[in-house]
């Protein structure tokens, strides 16, 4: 899989708010003779937040594979063991990573497009030594705040609440650190989730929003920096969804209610937006792909625009998962195209109101975008990016622009 300066230009296109992210293998930056990782990454992030700035695109960095692996998945490039606080080198090699990342993207000549740099992914080990780490992280990334790049730290599965009023420089700590953003994955692609059938998808998803759609919690602002549209409920597939009229429904349904889930609705809210797994995949499988989801009309063909949502929006921050709404029996599956034309648009909704009115008095997904550019004016850069795109693949040898990993 590649990306060109087109598909940056797509997520324009699709008024996708302008933000997206790269996850990085510390290989890119610290490779020691002895380490079987591929080199020369970091050429291709250099252009790839060049073309960002020319876009007027928002980047967030995520250091997605450290030394010894801070969670044993492929992704970080050691299967198995979780090495990373077997010894300091680790986390002090880490650290050189986000102080050369940090050096780099605060220089004037990229404009601040990096917003965010994220200290480290989906870690899974104690959470006192993972602490201990963000502490540290944010002591190297957290200067460079003037410049407007903030500390993004992922919740380590813990989910949002566990983090309310977190400041890595003070445990007794009474609101969240300053220039600080939690980053939060929702999968239901994977054990035990993947066997929830699809009305506990949805209440689950509906459950998860209500934590961040409430004021003065605590938790610090949230971005939910991972999702897809994998569940146990359909196969994944790579060919012949324009034909799957079962599938397409479930699909926007299911990419609906998330994006209702995730996106803030009014200002004041932990919730700043999210970020899709991915842009596009090397074999373009349907429920990983944002750019085959536009093609075949189960992703609404502008995010920032509810007139092009199948279902209502409740006052809770959840659809109306009722509204009947039947994709179209097929599609062309044509593809995004710089008009911005993706496949036919022939489905139907019905029920008792408009699929792009909210019902009862609250603010659509759509406005919630309007209120968070609003705050963007106050907001130090970076903390207010809803509807974003991580534009990555899943391969961790292969020289990619994205993943650089």
């Amino acid at each position: 899989m590649y990306m060109l300066t087109v598909d940056f230009a797509l997520v324009l296109t699709f008024r996708l708010e302008a933000a997206i992210r790269i996850p990085l293998g510390y290989w890119a930056v610290d490779l020691l003779d002895y380490e079987p990782y591929v080199s020369g990454q970091y050429t291709y992030l250099v252009r790839a937040v060049q073309w960002a700035k020319e876009l007027g695109l928002n980047v967030m960095i995520d250091l997605h594979g450290a030394p010894g692996s801070q969670n044993g998945w492929e992704e970080t490039g050691l299967v198995g063991p979780i090495g990373f606080v077997d010894n300091s080198s680790n986390s002090d090699r880490s650290l050189n990573v986000l102080r050369n990342l940090t050096a780099e993207f605060t220089q004037a000549m990229y404009g601040g497009a990096v917003t965010n740099i994220e200290l480290l992914n989906e870690p899974i080990f104690a959470n006192a030594a993972l602490r201990t780490f963000y502490t540290a992280g944010a002591d190297v990334v957290g200067p460079a705040n003037s410049s407007g790049i903030n500390v993004t730290i992922h919740d380590a599965f813990y989910n949002p609440p566990t983090w309310a009023n977190y400041d890595p420089h003070n445990a007794n700590a009474q609101t969240p650190g300053k220039f600080l953003t939690l980053d939060t994955h929702q999968f239901w692609a994977f054990p035990p989730l993947d066997k929830l059938p699809e009305a506990q998808i949805l209440q689950r998803i509906c459950d998860f929003a209500a934590a961040l759609k409430l004021n003065n919690t605590g938790i610090p602002p949230t971005l939910v920096g991972e999702w897809s549209l994998s569940t146990g409920i359909t196969a994944n597939s790579s060919s012949n969804t324009e034909q799957d009229q079962t599938k397409r429904t479930w699909f926007r349904k299911l990419f609906e209610a998330q994006n209702a889930a995730y996106s803030p609705q009014k200002a004041g809210q932990p919730s700043i937006g999210w970020y899709f797994w991915s842009w596009q995949t090397e074999y373009d499988i349907d429920a990983w792909s944002y750019r085959r989801g536009l093609a075949d009309g189960y992703i609404p063909s502008n995010i920032s625009d509810p007139s092009t949502y199948a279902f209502p929006v409740l006052d809770n921050g959840c659809i109306d998962d009722t509204f009947s709404y039947v994709a179209a029996v097929s599609v062309s599956g044509l593809g995004p195209s710089s008009t911005g034309s993706s496949g036919s648009s022939s489905a139907t909704s019905t029920g008792g109101s408009s699929a792009a009115t909210t019902t009862g008095s609250s603010s659509s997904p759509s406005s919630a975008s309007s209120s968070s550019s609003t705050a963007k004016s106050s907001a130090p850069a970076g903390m207010t990016i809803p509807g974003g795109l991580w534009v990555s693949a899943l391969g961790v040898t292969s020289v990619l622009l994205f993943c650089l990993c």
